[in-house]
């Protein structure tokens, strides 16, 4: 099942400070041509144990390769699409960097134009019928479980779903107050004047799911109905695991709720994670260079090799945890 991985990349330490690892940093030998000549280098362990430390926020501090030029620090905040009242609440280390930076960027640019893309893209327009793709009893049984999670579709609506659409409403956890923490760092940025901008289209988004070839929509679909009864205590323990900003708990719940089928669970990671984590990487790169800028993203987005933490560290950039406090 999908609902950590949807909850959270879509979102998100403490870290462990640079004084408790001062013996083992080496500094960049500038007659050899090495790069990041500004910053010393942090020996890998010392940078997985400073990630992997819970008990405080998901935000971390990125400053720019060269500290000469002036650039002010950048952060990436983790986030977790759910309106649960406890990371409504957000920490002030995460309010103080919001409200002095430049621009907020976020997964997408949120703007009600988008939900009429949404909807274009979950419907089938060329005839074809839900039923047609699964079979009545799938369908029964899809249409069982969204009257009891509260998502009810009219009839001639549920009809023409595309699978993947299906999918994702199985697994969207309830939300009463029409908001969730990523909408309510918009708001608060742009309250306070601040530039919000988007690192992917809701296009790009939804194309995530589009693009995957219709049997494999009907294999996810499958996979999800197969683990619903598993999916509030999902919430549930990823839910504790962010609040404690335990980002490797996080990862092991996703990693727990992954496809039985291994091609299947390769897929849904390469889509939703790992050419995602590139394309909102490369789309930051503008903002970080001129600096002061506040990036949040799912949680999910930030660890392991292709994470965003690696990717901006192997781009030169001191990334660093904020203790609780900062």
């Amino acid at each position: 099942m999908l609902t950590s991985n949807l909850a959270c990349t879509v979102p998100a330490v403490a870290y462990q400070t640079a004084q408790n690892t001062q013996s083992e940093i080496r500094y960049i030998d500038r007659s050899k041509g090495e790069r990041n000549k500004a910053f010393p280098v942090y020996p890998t362990d010392s940078r997985k144990i400073a990630d992997k430390q819970t008990g405080s926020t998901l935000l971390w501090r990125i400053e720019h390769p060269d500290i000469y030029n002036g650039i002010r620090s950048s952060y990436i905040f983790g986030t977790i699409h759910l309106d649960d009242a406890r990371i409504m609440d957000i920490p002030d280390s995460v309010i103080k960097r919001l409200n002095v930076a430049d621009t907020l960027m976020l997964e997408l640019e949120l703007n009600a134009n988008g939900s009429v893309d949404m909807l274009r893209k979950m419907l089938f327009t060329d005839g074809r019928k839900l039923t047609q793709i699964i079979g009545e009893t799938t369908y029964n049984e899809v249409k069982n479980a969204l009257i009891e999670s509260g998502n009810h579709l009219p009839g001639d609506v549920l009809t023409v779903l595309k699978p993947w659409a299906a999918m994702l409403l199985l697994v969207r956890p309830e939300n009463k107050s029409g908001t969730f923490l990523d909408k309510k760092l918009a708001d608060l940025a742009r309250k306070a004047g601040i530039r919000v901008q988007g690192l992917e289209t809701f296009n790009e988004q939804l194309s995530v799911f589009d693009d995957i070839a219709i049997d494999d929509q009907v294999g996810l679909l499958h996979s999800t109905i197969d683990s619903l009864a598993e999916k509030d205590l999902a919430y549930q323990q990823m839910l504790n695991a962010y609040i404690n900003g335990d980002l490797e708990k996080l990862v092991s719940i996703a990693d727990s709720q992954q496809p039985n089928d291994r091609r299947l669970a390769k897929l849904i990671n390469t889509r939703l994670i790992f050419e995602r984590n590139q394309r909102m990487f490369n789309r930051m790169q503008k903002q970080l260079q001129a600096g002061n800028t506040f990036v949040a993203v799912g949680a999910l987005h930030l660890p392991g090799d292709q994470g965003l933490l690696n990717k901006l560290r192997m781009a030169g950039y001191r990334v660093t945890r904020i203790i609780n406090g900062e």
